[in-house]
């Protein structure tokens, strides 16, 4: 099954959405667009594993990014990570790898030989976010994607 694109004006639903939000807080939302991105391609990699890569890292290089933006940038850059975040999408969920997995340096060192690039920013992405959360599902998830993205 492939990764097709969603239809819709993503940017007009993003400020439906968020209207009469703060955005003093748009590093914080960044964050959790990108650790629902990692989550999500845990349950729909399996349809277009370097596809969804890009849901996770996009928002990611937003993030990095943000300080060096001036204020005035935040708001379309949200939208823009949110809006490359929710344009693809697979039917359907699978369920989350289990809990166990290796620890992250060793998922990371699996990317390093793939020599894949999307493996490698994905566990660099996800390293982010598990040092956020520290969910050990997310372990779990960064060796899947690795098999997922080697594969494809």
């Amino acid at each position: 099954m492939a990764v097709q694109p969603r239809t819709g004006d993503w940017l007009d639903l993003f400020e439906r959405e968020l209207a009469g939000e703060p955005w003093r807080d748009v590093p914080a939302r960044l964050a959790a667009v990108v650790d629902a991105a990692v989550v999500r391609h845990g349950t729909h990699g399996y349809a277009g594993p370097v596809m969804l890569v890009h849901a996770a890292t996009a928002p990611n290089a937003v993030l990095r990014t943000l300080p060096a933006l001036p204020p005035a940038l935040w708001r379309p850059s949200l939208a823009a990570a949110w809006a490359a975040t929710a344009a693809y999408a697979p039917a359907g969920a699978r369920a989350l790898p289990p809990a166990a997995g290796p620890e992250l340096d060793e998922v990371m060192a699996r990317a390093l030989d793939t020599g894949d690039a999307h493996a490698i920013k994905f566990i660099d992405t996800l390293s982010d976010a598990y040092a956020r959360r520290s969910d050990p599902a997310l372990l779990a998830v960064a060796a899947r994607s690795v098999e997922q993205i080697a594969a494809d």
